[in-house]
This record gives C-alpha cells, sequence and structure tokens, in this order.
C-alpha cells in the first residue's frame, strides 16, 4: 500500500502519530470486476458505457484510484458447456488466476487494502452453472482475502423486461439469489444490484428506462450509429452513471464498516436540478440528479406531439450550444462536463422561459440510502409483451457485403501461407497454441449490430471453437470441415462500433484455431484500416448528401405486417413506438393473413413499430412492423 506525502512543516510528533496509522493516508485501488454491463467501451459504441466506465469520477484520486477490469461476454464460473455444447472459460481462469497475460493476471496486482468488486451472474445462464460459479466466487473471495484485500459481491443488473409497471423480470434465474447466499456463506459485504435497479426501474417506469438508461439510441441522435438502438441489456451513459450512483450510495450506507469507509474516499458532488419550461411540454426529460466533477451528463428531453422544443437554457438563462460528446447530433440532447458547483438547465419549449438557478451551488452534504420504488400513477400501458421479451438475439444475415483477406494480420501469432486452396493471397494458420492470435485493424462506418462470416478450414477431428473479439467475447464455433483444403464458414452477430476497432481472432484450445481465408460483414464499407483507398472511398460516400432522400410525398405504409392468427370479432390493435410509447389503438375485425393495408392510417410516422393484438386482456399475437 502507498504511503501519502508528508508536509516538510508538520512536528515529529505528528508525524509519528501518522506513521502509526498509514492507511488513513493511503491510495486504495478499487477493481471492478464483471462483464459486458461493467466493461470500458470504445468511443465509437456512443452512448452506450458499462458501470465501471465513469466509475473513477466519483472518488477523490488522492485516495482511491479505480481500475475497470470489466469484460465482455464473460461468465464468472465457466467450465460449464455453451449453447453448442462445448467447454466455455470464464473470467476466473482467463483475468483473475491463469490464462491472462504475464504481469496481467489481477490477482497478481491486488494489494493489502484493497477492493475488489465482483459482479457476475448474467453470462453464467448461458455459459456456466451454479455449481462452477459457485466454486470460481469461493476461490475468488479466499484469493482476494489471502492478498488483505476486501472482496464485495454485487448481484447482476436487471435488463429492461418489465412483467408489469411494477414488477421487473428476474431474466437471470438463479444467480441473484446466488450471489447473495455466497456473499452470506463467505462473510463477504454484499450489494444487492438486482433488487436497486428493478426498484429504480419501477420508480423511472419503462419509457424512461428504455430511453435514458438502457441503450435505445437512435441515427438521429447520434452520428457514430449505424442503425438504430434498441438494447435491452446494456446501459447507455446516463444509466451506467445512474447505476455507478446507486453503487456509492450504497458504499456510503453499508452496514460492513470496510466498505462504509469508502464513502470517505469519494469526490464532492453536486446537483443538476432539470426543470421544463412550461411544464407538460414533453414526454420524458431527464432526472434530477448529482454528479461529481468531470463526468459528462447527458440531458435529453422527448417532446410530446405538437410541442415546439426550443432549446436546453443554463442556470444562468443563457441557451447552451456544443456538446462535450461530439457525436450527439439531436437538438434534443445536450452534454457537458460537470464543474464544480451546483446548477440548473432547463427544457425551454415555445411559450416557456428559461428558469434561473436560485441555490448556493455548494456540493451536497446528505445522500440517498434507499432507491424509491414508485407504484403510483402508473399510467402508461407496459409494451413489453406479456409472454416474454422480443429481444432474443439478433439474427444471422447470410448476405456478406463484401471479403476482407485474412493472409496478413495486422500482427498475430501464427503463419501467413499459401499451401492449401485459398481465394486472395493465402491463409492464416494459427500457432498450435490456446495462446495464439491474429489482429486485424477495422474501420467501421456506423455502430450496430452487424453479422460476421469467416471462412475457414479445419482439418482436425474436434471443433476448434475461436473467440472472435471486437471489444467483447464472441465465440464461434468450427466443426471439422474434412480436410484443410476444404472449406466452410461459420457466423456470429457482432456488434460494432463507429470509427477504428481491433478484430481479433484468438485460440481457445490447445490445437490452436482454424486456419482462416478471409472473413465479411454484412454491414458495407467495413474496410481494413491501412486500407486507404477503400477508407477514403467510403468517407467520401458518407459525406455525400443524397438529394433525392426527402423529396418523396408518398404516404407511408406498412410492410412485413401479416400475421397469422385466428379470427377475432373484437380484438384490440395498440401500435407502440420504440420508445414504448402508445401512439394508436383500434378495434376492429381481424382474421387470419391480416394485410399491410389494414394498418395503414394508424400511424403516419415513417418507423419501426411494436404491434400488439389482445382479446381482452390476453395477448393474442405481436409483431414487429415498418412503415416505410
Amino acid at each position: 500500500m502507498k504511503k501519502g506525502f508528508f508536509s516538510k512543516a508538520w512536528q515529529a510528533a505528528v508525524v509519528a502519530s501518522m506513521i502509526a496509522a498509514p492507511a488513513a493516508n493511503a491510495v486504495v485501488t478499487i477493481y471492478m470486476l464483471g462483464d459486458s454491463t461493467m466493461q470500458d467501451w470504445a468511443a465509437g459504441y456512443c452512448p452506450k458505457q458499462g458501470q465501471g466506465q465513469d466509475f473513477h469520477y466519483w472518488f477523490d484520486v488522492n485516495k482511491a484510484v479505480v481500475v475497470n477490469r470489466g469484460q465482455g461476454g464473460m461468465s464468472l464460473g465457466g467450465g460449464g458447456l455453451d449453447k453448442k455444447g462445448n467447454t466455455a472459460v470464464g473470467y476466473y481462469d482467463m483475468f483473475w488466476k491463469h490464462g491472462c497475460s504475464a504481469g496481467n493476471c489481477i490477482a497478481d496486482k491486488v494489494k493489502s487494502g484493497d477492493y475488489v468488486v465482483i459482479q457476475f451472474g448474467i453470462n453464467d445462464v448461458s455459459y456456466s452453472t451454479e455449481d462452477f460459479f459457485a466454486s470460481n466466487m469461493r476461490k475468488l473471495v479466499a484469493e482476494a482475502k489471502a492478498k488483505g484485500a476486501y472482496p464485495i459481491i454485487m448481484s447482476p443488473i436487471r435488463r429492461l423486461y418489465y412483467d408489469s409497471p411494477t414488477a421487473i423480470h428476474n431474466s437471470y434465474r438463479g444467480y441473484p439469489a446466488l450471489n447473495m447466499k455466497l456473499a452470506e456463506e463467505l462473510n463477504v459485504p454484499a450489494i444487492d444490484m438486482s433488487e436497486w435497479v428493478a426498484n429504480y426501474m419501477i420508480s423511472v417506469g419503462e419509457q424512461y428506462a428504455a430511453q435514458f438508461i438502457f441503450n435505445y439510441a437512435t441515427k438521429a441522435e447520434y452520428s457514430n450509429l449505424g442503425g438504430d438502438q434498441a438494447d435491452q441489456v446494456h446501459l447507455q451513459m446516463n444509466g451506467a452513471n445512474a447505476f455507478g450512483r446507486i453503487i456509492t450510495e450504497q458504499m456510503r450506507a453499508h452496514k460492513d464498516p470496510i466498505v462504509k469507509k469508502l464513502g470517505d474516499y469519494m469526490a464532492p458532488m453536486y446537483q443538476v436540478d432539470v426543470k421544463v419550461s412550461p411544464e407538460g411540454s414533453a414526454e420524458a426529460t431527464s432526472l434530477s440528479a448529482y454528479y461529481p466533477t468531470g463526468m459528462n451528463v447527458m440531458l435529453k428531453t422527448i417532446p410530446k406531439s405538437g410541442k415546439k422544443f426550443l432549446g436546453w437554457y443554463d442556470g444562468n438563462g443563457n441557451k447552451v450550444s456544443g456538446n462535450s460528446v461530439s457525436t450527439v447530433i439531436s437538438p434534443y440532447i445536450h452534454t457537458f462536463k460537470m464543474g464544480y458547483a451546483s446548477t440548473q438547465y432547463t427544457a425551454v419549449y415555445e411559450g416557456g422561459t428559461p428558469q434561473k438557478y436560485t441555490g448556493d451551488g455548494k456540493a451536497l452534504t446528505s445522500f440517498p440510502k434507499e432507491t424509491p420504488k414508485s407504484l403510483d400513477d402508473v399510467t402508461f400501458e407496459p409494451f413489453t409483451p406479456i409472454d416474454g421479451s422480443t429481444e432474443s438475439s439478433v439474427a444471422i444475415d447470410k448476405n456478406i457485403k463484401n471479403y476482407i483477406d485474412a493472409y496478413k494480420p495486422d500482427a498475430g501469432d501464427g503463419y501467413s501461407e499459401d499451401n492449401w486452396a485459398h481465394t486472395g493471397d493465402g491463409f492464416f494458420n494459427f500457432a498450435n497454441s490456446n495462446t495464439s492470435y491474429g489482429s486485424y485493424k477495422l474501420r467501421f462506418p456506423g455502430a450496430g449490430y452487424t453479422t460476421l462470416a469467416v471462412r475457414y478450414a479445419n482439418g482436425g477431428n474436434t471443433d476448434r471453437m475461436f473467440n472472435a473479439y471486437l471489444d467483447h467475447d464472441y465465440y464461434v464455433s468450427a466443426p471439422p470441415t474434412g480436410g484443410w483444403d476444404k472449406w466452410d464458414t461459420a457466423y456470429v452477430v457482432l456488434d460494432a462500433p463507429a470509427g477504428e476497432a481491433e478484430l481479433k481472432f484468438m485460440s481457445i484450445t490447445s490445437d490452436g484455431a482454424p486456419n482462416i481465408d478471409a472473413f465479411g460483414f454484412s454491414l458495407e464499407d467495413v474496410c481494413r484500416a491501412s486500407d486507404t483507398a477503400c477508407v477514403n472511398s467510403v468517407i467520401a460516400k458518407e459525406n455525400a448528401v443524397n438529394e433525392d432522400s426527402s423529396k418523396t410525398d408518398s404516404i407511408p405504409s406498412f410492410v412485413n405486417a401479416k400475421l397469422n392468427i385466428a379470427k377475432l370479432s373484437d380484438a384490440v390493435v395498440s401500435v407502440f413506438d420504440m420508445q414504448g410509447k402508445l401512439v394508436a389503438k383500434r378495434q376492429m375485425m381481424v382474421g387470419n393473413r391480416i394485410s399491410a393495408e389494414e394498418f395503414n392510417g394508424m400511424v403516419r410516422n415513417k418507423g419501426v413499430y411494436h404491434i400488439v393484438i389482445r382479446k381482452g386482456s390476453q395477448v393474442m399475437h405481436q409483431s414487429m412492423a415498418k412503415l416505410k
């Protein structure tokens, strides 16, 4: 543990007394261990953000340092079987104790007095078992304690899935409860984030949770997005910081004195009050909250139909412009870095006026101990289907727009060869090791989900599953192809960022990965970063203005909206937008093979909608439909 520096002006007696208690002036390290809901996300994924990404802002750098070691796609347990029956490797083996690169295992870095925050369970549902999870948690906690560190177990956050306005679905089965049970068994402090997040989601409602907490975002809001996002698992910036705020509040009020001590290490917090003028002009607007200095604050408002938004105004009554987050293009969003004083912002609509801040600007001295659960005044109709979430996984799209030769990676542990039949200049042969890899620096035209296709050959007798790592672990099955000169194609859906990123193919078996001939994407215009001709061509295409795109006067109509259902005489058809707002409702006679034309006229704005057909309170059918 590092000792603090002492002023030369202090008397020897004071120095002696401080030396007797070095922890009082020491800088502790807080390690954040978790999955993709914890990890750092590259700027190209904006506004996606993990809970640990800005967690360091909550703490005084002279007292505590935060190291976020969240890793996308990871289970804690591993050892179990994945969806294809292959053995999965967990976080404990890859990053805490064993398979990490030299000097980068967390277990080797942890010092006496450090804190280790552990939050897993989301991916263990698919890639582990409760027995493997419990075994690895016991080992990790024991090893942290042996180093003199303080482990804190946190249950996983919930996903965006409302059973009703007052009940949040437990999507991760027994893992939230198992985390709490293990904390009690191992006599370590716990923070039940599953429960706190559920309370928070109830208090804000489903529309706010989608638009301000989870990663629902559109191309009209962020320039880096290649498509609209409707992510029910990961968080956007405001959500990550809201959940980080909950974690710090629970630390401040924790019954364990060692955890509660972390409250003394935190930075000053400043309030940001948010107003709407005139009141009632917005469907939803960012809630008032507090932030530490330096943290990016995102303010957003969603206008009601027919309401004209004039802009965001600061506490002095001045209209604000510019954003601390450069990819923001929506006029309804304003971002700024939190300063050293409490303040106020107003979302001003036509007929309203900016409201000036009248507070003293001082830092807060008290903080909430519980997250509210609001059961009153719930007026919206939930759009999550009663029989389950519509979001499971993004479908594979085998319409691959272009392939990239894998012959020579930018870096790797293997061989560029051309001795077997291949396309392009050759193929990449991974070294026979579970640590071999080949990495490729790419440029993506926009953030969003895309299918990765990998042309591979596996002349062995077993599946050579490999990891296609792009800010997240994506495991790709590669069964035998019948020979090293026989090629097949494996597919997986990736979440790509805008701009440059590194795609890294990594072996996870001792035999290495299969030979890789080429790889491609269902997304157009993905280039190798070194291919300047390709990159410049794409940039020129992106900068070109399509004059015809806004010159249509046609009436929007629904496509892919045919529903194969039994005939109903008095069904109620409800249409929701992707923000969860009910935009149209009609009682009608519906029969099997209902046509798109029957929906036309209900909604006039282009976009993707969720259609729900009910008979009384029973959901008879649901479908996503596009209005174009």
